[in-house]
């Protein structure tokens, strides 16, 4: 937004100095925008689009499809007035590209980005039972948690529910019924208002692939909020196996705390191991036990676990799937942890099954504020032998090569040590299948952690990032290097890439200046092969400015997002929305 201010600034001075000096007339450059920026259009369905010319008495456009005028039965076909035909079969990619051109200066154009889909977003989009997580700041810009049930009945109404809110200033409470309404448009993005005990809270949604949605919290009892909506499974039990788990949060004498560990789950006992980065101080392969009881109708439950030297901590937990479960902290415990825990896959794990390209995505608090990094690794038989790293630490953006050195345990621990421009930066992993698990900072210096994702190998062209994806970030803006609170931001919405390097979008924003909805967002992105998949891209919107980022593909379903201005610390995601 600064960066905005400043650049408009910079054009009136040039202007002054032109109008001055009697150098020339000042005249308007023809442009050329193309509405709606972006859509998502059912295989054989129609889309109208629309070109507003400005700066010139020329105002016929010629539209293109992928370059093809008028387009074609591959890609779709568009007509003089900008009436756009899907073709009957989704192609590869699935996104195309519509173009308008002044007709007598071709050089001048506008574009926007189709994605071609079997499928259509709507109300009934969201239907069923889901388990939401909320983590942001409330109106006091105190740290807070929420974790709960609802259940959509595909009209547009939530119609049962309960949730659990640990806030670190006003405490702890619970609502054990819940309404709201929703609206889901064709975009994937939509509001969501939840109604019960604790309050009246809205979002904005996006929704992603699988039944799921991310959230961004657009009311005004919080400075911003982020969370997540994930479809939950029919038939439900308490957990049972081993389960791979993170969380972050405070407490437990620590101050900042983090672990990543494992829990067997055994019928109503917890046993396992965990790593712990508590204020700084690291313990590994702590010895967890505890105990847990039965779910609700909804899926919810309650327990306890303890580390051998961090103490007792109670928890209530979510249950998502067999293979998944989130838990938040028990007010009767002094703790403040969000978490989640993953069914590992197998029962024992080999160095093989830890080989190839992964991409890692971890958050810390550092001594500067907040810290974000990506992590990319080629890992083979307990070594790393090429990587790469970024980060912003509160605004100090950094960026080197990598390698390292690690052990794999039978239960799927990872230890071990990142060496970057010759430091050793010490690390733990526990995994819950060969491709993904959760991630523990073990800096003295750094209490943080994250999650780990292997890394398709068709990631290093533009080619790899297109379609329709939906995205949520969070961070803070920062005045004159420092972090507040009260700054911080949160940014949800749909973008398409087109695999050629262009973006578009419509964006959801809270950030300092106020709640700024249905935003349109263009921008670019170019994707590198050294490292595999490590993107540079930039989004602009008229409320914010244009704001850039690292990105890394981990697949055609996931980027990750890393921001690269110095006025700003934040980190987000795109997932595929089908």
């Amino acid at each position: 937004m600064k960066r905005a201010i400043l650049s408009a600034f910079s054009i009136l001075l040039v202007l002054m100095f032109a109008a001055c000096g009697g150098g020339g007339n000042n005249t308007n450059h023809p442009s050329v925008t193309v509405s709606p920026a972006t859509a998502n259009v059912q295989e054989g369905a129609q889309q109208q689009f629309t070109a507003m010319v400005t700066g010139t008495n020329d105002t016929n456009v010629t539209w293109q499809v992928n370059g093809v005028t008028g387009g074609n039965a591959t890609v779709g076909t568009i007509g003089a007035a900008g009436l756009y035909t899907a073709p009957s079969v989704v192609p590869n990619p699935a996104s195309v590209t519509i173009t308008a051109f002044i007709s007598d200066m071709s050089n001048v154009s506008g574009a926007a980005i189709v994605t071609i889909t079997a499928v259509t977003f709507n109300n009934s989009s969201l239907k069923g039972n889901y388990i939401f997580s909320v983590s942001g700041l409330d109106s006091g810009a105190n740290p807070f948690y929420a974790l709960g049930a609802m259940t959509a009945d595909g009209n547009g109404n939530i119609t049962a529910g309960e949730e659990d809110l640990n806030d670190t200033a006003s405490g702890y409470v619970n609502a054990t019924t819940m309404t709201g309404t929703y609206s889901v448009g064709s975009d994937g993005r939509g509001t969501l208002t939840l109604q019960n005990s604790i309050g009246t809270f809205q979002f904005a949604i996006a929704m992603k692939a699988f039944n799921n949605a991310v959230l961004n919290e657009t009311d005004n009892g919080v400075v911003a909020a982020t969370g997540n909506l994930e479809g939950q499974a029919a038939s439900l039990a308490a957990p049972s196996g081993n389960y791979a788990f993170g969380f972050a949060g405070s407490g437990l004498g620590c101050g900042a705390i983090n672990s990543a560990g494992i829990f067997n789950m055994n019928g109503s006992t917890v046993g396992g191991v965990q790593d712990v980065n508590c204020a700084g101080t690291i313990v590994q392969s702590q010895t967890v036990t505890g105990s847990y009881g039965a779910i609700d109708g909804l899926g919810r439950g309650t327990g306890s676990f303890s580390g051998s030297s961090t103490g007792s901590s109670n928890m209530i937990y979510y249950v998502v799937s067999s293979g998944r479960f989130r838990f938040l902290a028990d007010p009767k415990a002094a703790t403040f942890f969000l978490g989640s825990a993953d069914l590992q896959t197998q029962a024992s794990f080999a160095s093989t099954d830890f080989n190839g390209n992964y991409v890692i995505s971890s958050a810390a608090n550092t001594n500067a504020g907040v810290s974000y990094t990506l992590i990319q690794i080629n890992a083979s038989n307990g070594s790393v032998s090429s990587g790469y790293f970024d980060v912003n630490d509160t605004g100090n953006i950094g960026s080197a090569p990598l390698s390292g050195s690690y052990s794999l345990n039978a239960n799927g621990y990872i230890n071990g040590t990142w060496n970057v421009a010759n430091a050793g930066l010490p690390f733990a992993m526990y995994l819950f299948s060969p491709t993904q698990g959760y991630y523990l900072d073990e800096r003295t210096t750094a209490v943080g952690g994250g999650n780990i994702y292997a890394q398709s190998s068709s990631v290093t062209t533009n080619a790899a990032w297109a379609g329709s994806y939906a995205t949520k970030q969070f961070g803070y803006f920062l005045i004159n290097g420092i972090l507040n609170n009260n700054n911080a931001s949160g940014v949800s919405g749909q973008i398409s890439a087109d695999g050629n390097g262009t973006l578009a979008g419509t964006l959801d924003i809270n950030d300092p200046s106020g709640i700024s909805t249905g935003q349109t967002a263009q921008g670019a992105y170019s994707v590198g092969n050294v490292p595999p998949g490590r993107t540079t891209l930039s989004i602009t919107t008229s409320v914010e400015g244009t704001r850039s980022y690292v990105g890394y593909i981990v697949d055609q379903g996931r980027v990750l997002l890393l921001e690269t201005d110095n006025n700003l610390v934040s980190s987000g995601d795109a997932i595929r929305q089908f």
